[in-house]
């Protein structure tokens, strides 16, 4: 097998466009930890330590959390996820205090209504304050079956606050369970399913999240070539969180709304060959859509971030 060979410069960013179907997100890093797809370094630049063998086991703890929350939101953004569901465990059909006993039966019943009903799932098991696993998750019902969810006590359909339809799905037999229609707050409820995963979570089954295997994991992405100044991005860009990975590298992200710039262009007021390229999905060196007004404009500012080879402001526009 023959082997290439490149620069860590040639290969590497500290910066990259993660795409999504509705949104793109900028992450922007104090340091090249980015890097192209299909390149791996000869040698670590720094040393982990085995399983269970750091020197501080909190901070691996919150680590490993941090990186499921970005693969559970992943997993989220990339997948058209149509439903919000809810399951408990009855104890009259299973000790829910027994993560074993309860993982046989979870699994069992995901891998059946996986292979037979098509169910497409991403899911999060949670312990009640008792103890007691429940679980939280997003789904492609497949044909599922649901049944609207009614007051016990006047038979009345149940809403939400905004009201969207609360349904039950019976195929669910451990329990109680509720399934709720997404609306247009898709990334809110991605968030919300985000969430379960919080500092005083602890890993259950030995995974802090489940998911079908039908479904797209990973976005893609595009590294910004020649990078973008880090500390200069966060002084523009104040609002932005900054986040410690590991070591001395902290990240900051920034997002852009694709479906709701895309349709706030204006090609008509353009000069005509800005306006034809963005008609054709791409976006011209030097140009690049103003975040707050939804106008692509002359900003070679923004074409500095990859010298020019990608404009994040333009992510929208590149990607109709």
């Amino acid at each position: 097998m023959a082997f290439m060979s490149a620069t860590l410069t040639d290969v590497t960013s500290n910066a990259r466009i993660k795409l999504y179907p509705s949104c793109d997100v900028l992450q922007v890093a104090n340091s090249p930890i980015f890097r192209m797809s299909g390149w791996e370094p000869r040698k670590r630049a720094y040393n982990v330590p085995p399983k269970g063998e750091g020197k501080n086991p909190e901070r691996a703890a919150e680590v490993s959390r941090t990186r499921a929350r970005s693969k559970v939101r992943d997993i989220a953004l990339c997948n058209p996820f149509t439903y919000f569901f809810t399951w408990t465990l009855s104890p009259d059909e299973i000790d829910r205090y027994d993560a074993e006993a309860v993982k046989r039966k979870l699994t069992t019943f995901l891998r059946n209504k996986t292979y037979r009903n098509g169910f497409r799932y991403l899911l999060v098991p949670e312990l009640h304050k008792d103890g007691a696993i429940h679980f939280h998750g997003l789904c492609m019902l497949g044909d599922l079956r649901t049944e609207r969810a009614r007051n016990a006590h006047t038979g009345e359909p149940l809403s939400t606050d905004r009201g969207q339809p609360i349904y039950n799905m019976p195929d669910w037999k451990y329990g109680y369970s509720t399934c709720i229609p997404i609306d247009e707050n898709y990334e809110a409820t991605c968030n919300y399913v985000v969430k379960y995963i919080t500092k005083d979570s602890e890993k259950i089954f030995g995974k802090w999240y489940l998911s079908s295997r039908n479904l797209i994991k990973t976005p893609d992405t595009e590294l910004i070539d020649g990078g973008v100044d880090f500390y200069e991005f966060t002084a523009d860009h104040p609002e932005c969180p900054v986040f410690p990975l590991y070591q001395d590298v902290q990240m900051t992200v920034l997002k852009f709304d694709n479906r709701k710039e895309v349709t706030a262009v204006d090609t008509g007021s353009m000069d005509p060959a800005v306006s034809e390229s963005v008609q054709r999905g791409s976006c011209p060196t030097g140009y690049a859509l103003h975040a707050a007004s939804g106008r692509v404009e002359n900003s070679g500012r923004a074409a500095g971030y990859g010298n020019g080879r990608y404009s994040p402001y333009a992510s929208a526009v590149l990607r109709q």
